[in-house]
């Protein structure tokens, strides 16, 4: 019998995975600790390996907190790798005792460098210290404060559940910084701090859309009569606002008009004419909610809108993400649930739902198509109006495309053809395909990012994606299905974008359920 080898690569990912899921037992004494951050220092000045290094990070540090072990850590923070980066900040966000961050809160204030305040509010935020609560709002209220240190600082408040006694909330919601607004908005409706209702309805009508959705979402959250207005007005513009205001004033109203703005301008001017009319308490919303959900009353179903696998959307700006790996090539299962296809391939009941997408986009849509398997391929370069020389076209592409190491090349393969077959062309890039939408190629080497502060997502006009998968992740810098959910967070955070996922085939449904979900959009699952 031949001997088997394995990759390095391989091994080295199976030791991560293994260290990163077994946490060390806790370290008996100060001294036990002290001895582990000094092992760790040994390991790591002599270990060049990016992914022992993440072991080191993981074994020495995690489970061992104390001072040393923290400053450790911190140093990390800028170092040029990524993912030792994000190791570093991983077992920072374990160690939440108030005496191994005491000096670095004293010194918040009076530190010179912005980029090193940014990175310990930051810390700090994740760690959840309650106690460093007055110096991020005395750094972050500074007069001298650059947009990424009050950006962290608004996200820093959020992660504590704190918003503080000196109203930085209520400053940074005024700040000219589009990504400081949306901070602070988010942390305002997390918060559920009604006294900033004010500040954030007048949000609503920003000029950046990201803003406007943040501004959106805080409303829903803390409820101010004086939003109702301002909802309708924005619902009356076409883009994807339009589902988002129809929320927020069931939030705040308890009625549902769905996308309608003139029967919620109705209905409005009728409630308002009635003497001593309020809104709703949280209790009575709540059994609003519980009766909505019942009735299956869904706030956007009665009006005729552009759809995708039953998933309706009145988005403008929207990306198709279809997977076109070699699993798309095989048959449905569920014979009678596919029905009028020309064929049982999933790809052809993909191919089908894509086309009828295309026909139902409204010429003031903007849209493109991206299509994925082991690497990505963009119908074209940026969103293309939706007229009809473009659907046109966008119909033909999506015609032209077929499932790549699919039955054909599999069977070139076992012909002896392997190298025509290209099979390796047909694996599911997952997190390359989740990337492009926010313009990462993870592939490619990237500048490591310290703070969460982007400039580039305020540019981003994109903001509906769906996602339409069969396979489990199968190749690419990440494969796990919760480290890409982690790097969509991560990403989304400031892009904003809402993701719908569809889900078709055997393939273990919960991790695309888990994308929607958790980036604002529906999951659909068309079945096996």
């Amino acid at each position: 019998m031949p001997r088997r080898t394995i990759c390095p690569t391989y091994l080295v990912a199976i030791l991560f995975a293994l260290f990163a899921a077994l946490a060390p037992l806790p370290a008996q004494d100060a001294a036990a600790r002290l001895d582990a951050v000094k092992e760790f220092q040994r390991f790591f000045r002599k270990e060049k390996s990016e992914a022992l290094q993440v072991e080191a990070i993981l074994t020495h540090l995690k489970g061992n907190e104390c001072v040393p072990a923290a400053e450790e850590l911190i140093r990390l923070l800028r170092h040029p790798s990524a993912a030792v980066q994000q190791a570093a900040m991983t077992v920072l966000a374990t160690y939440n005792d108030p005496k191994t961050y005491a000096a670095w809160i004293a010194e918040l204030p009076k530190a010179k460098d912005p980029e090193q305040q940014a990175l310990i509010v930051k810390v700090l935020g994740r760690a959840k210290i309650k106690d460093a609560v007055p110096a991020i709002e005395t750094v972050g209220g500074d007069a001298k404060a650059g947009p990424v240190l009050k950006y962290e600082c608004a996200r820093a408040l959020q992660a504590i559940g704190d918003a503080g006694a000196a109203g930085l909330l209520g400053a940074l919601l005024g700040d000219k910084e589009p990504q400081v607004r949306i901070a602070a908005l988010d942390a305002v409706g997390a918060l559920k701090r009604v006294e900033h209702g004010k500040a954030a309805t007048s949000l609503i009508g920003a000029a950046e859309w990201q803003v406007q959705a943040a501004a959106v979402a805080a409303c829903a959250m803390v409820r101010p009569q004086e939003a109702v207005q301002p909802l309708i007005d924005l619902m009356r513009k076409e883009g994807r606002m339009r589902t988002e205001c129809a929320e927020a004033l069931f939030r705040i109203t308890g009625f549902d008009f769905g996308v309608d703005p003139e029967r919620w301008q109705e209905q409005w001017n009728q409630l308002t004419s009635i003497q001593g009319w309020r809104i709703p308490t949280e209790e009575e919303l709540a059994k609003k909610a519980e009766s909505r959900k019942k009735s299956d009353a869904f706030y956007g179903k009665k009006e005729e809108r552009k759809e995708f696998a039953n998933i309706p959307t009145t988005s403008t700006n929207i990306l198709f993400v279809i997977d076109v790996s070699g699993s798309m090539d095989d048959l449905v299962a569920e014979v009678d649930k596919f029905q009028g296809y020309r064929d049982r391939r999933r790809f052809t009941v993909v191919q089908a739902e894509l086309l009828n997408a295309i026909d139902s986009l409204t010429p003031e849509t903007n849209f493109d198509i991206l299509a994925f398997a082991t690497d990505v391929s963009a119908w074209k370069k940026r969103l293309v109006p939706a007229n009809v020389v473009n659907k046109d076209a966008a119909k033909s592409h999506v015609k032209s495309l077929k499932p790549i190491g699919g039955t054909e090349d599999q069977n070139a393969a076992l012909a002896g053809m392997a190298g025509a077959a290209n099979l390796e062309a047909g694996k599911t890039n997952t997190l390359k395909a989740l990337m492009y939408a926010f313009g990462v190629d993870p592939e490619k080497p990237i500048k490591p990012v310290v703070t969460g502060f982007d400039k580039n997502a305020i540019k981003s006009p994109l903001d509906t994606v769906y996602f339409l998968s069969d396979g489990r992740p199968s190749v690419g810098k990440i494969i796990e299905p919760l480290e890409i959910l982690k790097e969509v967070r991560k990403h989304n955070e400031a892009f904003r974008m809402v993701i719908h996922t569809i889900a078709i085939g055997d393939f273990t449904k919960d991790f695309l359920k888990r994308l929607a979900e958790e980036n604002g959009g529906v999951f659909v699952d068309l079945g096996r």
